[in-house]
């Protein structure tokens, strides 16, 4: 198949992206073309020549994948690293009050979501403005909050008032229920005191009995929800690198962003 008869299977819009980054945004799975001609041409194809955004996400033992995308104007942001839990149930939880999140909670959530991340791919990446990175976030959370995204949210209470959040997203994989930690996040002013522990366990603890799995996704570089989630027990499941790339409206990639 020559460049310009490759399909563009491979590289899928991404909606939620385009409208929170403001920019047509794309992700690239699945099978690639044999050659960077035609992945060029793809790229291209899509954007249309204008300014746009492509991610992707590669295990860490698909070196020549890796490769591949990095050939083509991609660039590592970001380790990602999957643990389950392995450890023994847990006899006391965090003496904190936790409880299920609601619409009254929107605002509170979201206005945690929207400061308190550093450690993201958005926040990661030098071409992404560090408000459009919290902006993500921050909508990320309240469609969590909504009941559009995951299947519940649980909220942290300090002071009386909320301090921290962790969304909950539940799938079937093989025939077995993975209960995830799709979003965790303390308020920047209460970090320190124990809540991200709380809302950990707190998940542990209702969903070790609902489902087979339970997961978390951290990045290599977030050294402290790395050692608490170790301390909840969990283990390495596995790791993934994220690449981003960014076109021009020449076609041409913006940047090349260093491994790292």
């Amino acid at each position: 198949m020559s460049s310009r008869e490759a399909n563009t299977d491979c590289i899928l819009p991404d909606a939620w992206l385009t409208r929170t980054l403001g920019i047509p945004s794309f992700a690239v799975s699945g099978s690639l073309p044999a050659d960077h001609e035609a992945f060029a041409y793809l790229l291209e194809k899509v954007s249309q020549r204008q300014r746009a955004f492509f991610f992707a996400k590669v295990p860490a033992t698909d070196l020549p994948r890796l490769a591949f995308l990095e050939a083509a104007g991609f660039g590592v942001i970001d380790t990602q690293v999957t643990l389950e839990h392995r450890g023994e149930p847990l006899d006391t939880l965090a003496r904190m009050e936790v409880r299920t999140g609601g619409v009254a909670d929107r605002t509170a959530v979201a206005d945690i979501a929207g400061t308190c991340f550093r450690y993201s791919r958005f926040h990661q990446d030098p071409e992404i403005d560090r408000n459009a990175a919290n902006a993500i976030k921050r909508q990320w959370a309240q469609n969590c909050i909504d009941g559009l995204r995951g299947s519940e949210v649980l909220v942290a209470i300090f002071g009386g008032s909320p301090a921290g959040f962790l969304a909950v997203r539940v799938a079937e994989e093989e025939a077995k229920v993975v209960a995830t930690i799709d979003l965790v996040g303390v308020a920047v002013s209460m970090q320190g005191k124990g809540i991200g522990s709380a809302l950990v366990q707190t998940f542990i603890s209702r969903w070790r009995s609902r489902a087979h799995i339970l997961r978390v996704g951290t990045q290599i570089a977030n050294s402290s929800s790395l050692r608490l989630y170790q301390r909840c027990g969990f283990w390495f499941h596995d790791a993934a690198y994220v690449l981003h790339s960014h076109r021009s409206d020449r076609g041409m990639p913006a940047t090349r962003s260093p491994r790292g």
